[in-house]
């Protein structure tokens, strides 16, 4: 029994219920005594999210019944009980929907089933590691209290905990071995310990070889195929922690781990289907500076090679016209060259700013986080604009309301920095940059490379203080 509202957890407990897309009936029959509400719902997991199924009215029997022609989509559901949040989870093997189910929400102890093998066998096993969890503790605290002269007693009782540990272990792989294709052993295999072979060395040399290692090896004991691990908790952690914290922070080597995550399920299905689409969002949207490449890459190398068959034609011409658009400006690439125009009519090309960095700003005098953008771009140039680095701003006002672009640089105080614009639009700035939302920052080195781009204006001097460390470092290493 578990509480959402204050996270106190009495155990876990699973709801399994699995879908062939066959016409069969699922009839789930709760007892729910020493509660009042008449209603309970039903949720389940999806990856990340835990989702609403539907609710479950208290019948004339005083039993929740839930009853469906087809079944349910395999994976952990739950139980949640009105207004107090409790929640239950429930195995549900998927050759039978068909079980009764007792629940006393006054006690601690397991919930009571009929007809449901794999709850037994998985129930049964939560109960003999919540009983050698206790006994562990017990021993522990023995330990904790033992004379430490007596170094025979402590020893011993060191060496009881490791029995327990290893008949924990020992039930562990008895279940996985009698059940292989249960949503049991799926979870149980899935938290098996992990063993490093020996390695040599220095110590630096050897937690190198574990972190490639591990990292290799750290999906053998998740089974991405199996049809209910979208919906489990499991797959997200994992899946996640891979991407954030085995995988470095840059985009290289986060396109090369979601291409081995995305290799190594079956394309035709919802797990696949499900990530893809997840990934592709997920660094579409990211506030992190250069993860955009890892959406161009996900945008034209499988979506644009026909590998997600499943979006319609005017979404995949915007997802791939979006990574096209793109592209010309992740960081790395050669900034987009332009010619455009002072307010004098005079010409400004890229190949006129041969300092060791330029600062190109794109705004708009009627954008509130431009002008608020702005102060900042003026205290930036003052203490930057003698140590190599120039700011060039650039107004995306064209046609008749091209002149307000001068009278906001008079009255935002920018006359000390390179101002220009395209009343035109002949130059194709605003679409080769992908201007479509103000203020954007790119910093460029002396060859026109984008080194950063969409930085915030309040951090441009803790950035540029940054950069040039950075390739100040690199320049000594001879990169």
């Amino acid at each position: 029994m578990h509480k959402l509202m204050n996270g106190h957890l009495l155990g876990l407990l699973f709801i399994i219920l699995t879908s062939f897309n066959l016409q069969s009936q699922v009839n789930l029959q709760i007892d729910v005594k020493n509660y009042e509400s008449d209603t309970l719902i039903l949720g389940y997991y999806l990856a990340e999210k835990m989702l609403v199924k539907d609710s479950i009215i208290r019948g004339e029997d005083q039993k929740f019944t839930f009853t469906q022609d087809s079944l349910l989509e395999t994976g952990m559901y739950m139980l949640v009980s009105v207004p107090e949040g409790m929640f239950y989870q429930v195995l549900v093997p998927e050759d039978d929907q068909e079980f009764q189910l007792t629940i006393d929400t006054t006690t601690e102890e397991d919930l009571f089933f009929e007809g449901s093998e794999e709850n037994t066998v998985f129930y049964e096993y939560l109960k003999f590691v919540d009983q050698a969890r206790k006994e562990t503790e017990r021993l522990e605290q023995v330990i904790v209290n033992t004379d430490s002269v007596l170094v025979t007693v402590r020893q011993a009782l060191r060496e009881d905990q490791a029995t327990i540990n290893a008949m924990v272990s020992a039930r562990q792989l008895e279940v996985i071995r009698d059940y292989p294709n249960s949503i049991v052993a799926l979870l149980l295999k899935s938290n098996l310990p992990f063993v490093f072979p020996e390695f040599t060395g220095t110590s630096e040399e050897i937690q190198q070889q574990k972190y490639l290692y591990y990292k290799q090896k750290y999906f053998d004991n998740l089974d991405l195929d199996h049809p209910s691990v979208l919906r489990t908790p499991i797959i997200d952690q994992r899946i996640t922690y891979y991407l954030e914290s085995l995988t470095p922070n840059q985009a290289d080597s986060i396109i090369k781990s979601v291409d081995h995550v995305l290799g190594l399920m079956d394309m035709e299905s919802d797990v696949y289907r499900y990530y893809l689409s997840t990934l592709l969002n997920k660094y579409g949207n990211s506030k992190y500076i250069g993860q955009d490449a890892v959406y161009v890459h996900l945008a034209l190398n499988y979506y644009g090679m026909g590998k997600a068959p499943w979006t319609d034609e005017d979404n995949l011409n915007e997802i791939v016209g979006n990574a096209k658009r793109i592209e010309p400006i992740l960081i790395g690439k050669p900034a987009p060259d332009f010619t455009i125009q002072r307010e004098d009519g005079s010409s400004l090309a890229l190949k006129d700013l041969n300092t060791e960095y330029t600062v190109l700003v794109f705004w708009k005098p009627d954008c509130n986080h431009c002008t608020q953008a702005m102060p900042h771009v003026i205290e930036f140039n003052k203490k930057w604009k003698e140590q190599g680095v120039q700011v060039v701003t650039i107004c995306t006002m064209n046609g008749d309301e091209y002149n307000k672009c001068w009278e906001d640089v008079k009255a935002k105080g920018m006359q000390d920095l390179i101002n220009a614009g395209d009343q035109f639009r002949r130059s194709r700035i605003f679409s080769n940059y992908y201007t479509t939302s103000t203020p954007k920052i790119f910093i460029l080195d002396k060859e026109h490379t984008i080194k950063l781009k969409r930085v915030p204006a309040e951090n441009l001097d803790a950035v540029m203080v940054e950069l040039k460390k950075l390739d100040a470092a690199a320049a000594d290493s001879g990169q």
